[in-house]
């Protein structure tokens, strides 16, 4: 299995049937580069190194990430800026970086949304990008939050999409029922038991996000009356 956000891992994503690939961009010195972690396989800080010596661990930019994967694929780019992690930012620079790429890739017809824990990243995100077509924001949240609870707050940041843990208190039927009705999105993550994917898929949600593309794509894959 190829090592998450890497280009290896979204061309195996495509090939396996995914039709979105969710990425993680942080700051570098200098541009946006794609990881997962606040700091590399050697623990120093990704905010003080160039990408050109990132890409020695096999980190690479944002621009990189987006110019190499395949016409029409959609991409949701979480905006990772947390408190206590040595890149943080309150002045939410992260999304003033990231919105002239993300502008870019829906100038090049590439379905986009962007994401985050971060509410105030998320707001600056949705304001830069305001009137542009097609991209959506999505508030992540984690299993201690009752989902309810958090498409509540989804719809005050005016967010399109709940991105809900799976675990979290109250995703169900009803919830997803209430998110569509306030003309929001639900996808769950992270989800890499078939099983659970297709129980979410009977109650409409609407996305998932796995570590096994393959098998939850076949999962869901629509079965054939015999003949």
């Amino acid at each position: 299995m190829a090592r998450e956000n890497t280009p290896a891992a979204f061309a195996g994503a495509v090939a396996a049937g995914a039709t979105w690939v969710e990425l993680d961009v942080r700051r570098a010195a200098g541009d946006l580069v794609v990881c997962h972690d606040p700091v590399d396989p050697s623990g120093a800080a990704l905010l003080d190194q160039t990408p050109e010596a990132l890409r020695a661990h096999g980190i690479a930019t944002l621009d990189e990430v987006l110019a190499g994967l395949p016409a029409g694929l959609g991409v949701d780019v979480e905006l990772k800026n947390l408190p206590g992690e040595p890149d943080y930012d309150e002045t939410d620079t992260l999304a003033a970086l990231a919105a002239p790429a993300v502008r870019a890739a829906v100038a090049a017809r590439r379905p986009m949304m962007v994401s985050s824990f971060n509410p105030s990243t998320l707001a600056a995100a949705g304001g830069l990008l305001e009137g542009v077509g097609g991209v959506g924001t999505g508030l992540l949240h984690g299993p201690t939050l009752r989902a309810p609870a958090a498409l509540s707050f989804a719809r005050e940041l005016g967010a399109r999409v709940l991105c809900a843990h799976l675990d979290a208190p109250g995703l169900d039927a009803a919830l997803v029922d209430a998110a569509h009705s306030a003309g929001v999105a639900v996808l769950v993550w992270t989800v890499d038991d078939p099983a659970r994917a297709r129980a979410l898929s009977r109650i409409g949600v609407d996305a998932v996000c796995t570590n096994d593309p393959a098998g939850v794509v076949a999962a869901l894959r629509p079965v054939r009356p015999p003949r």
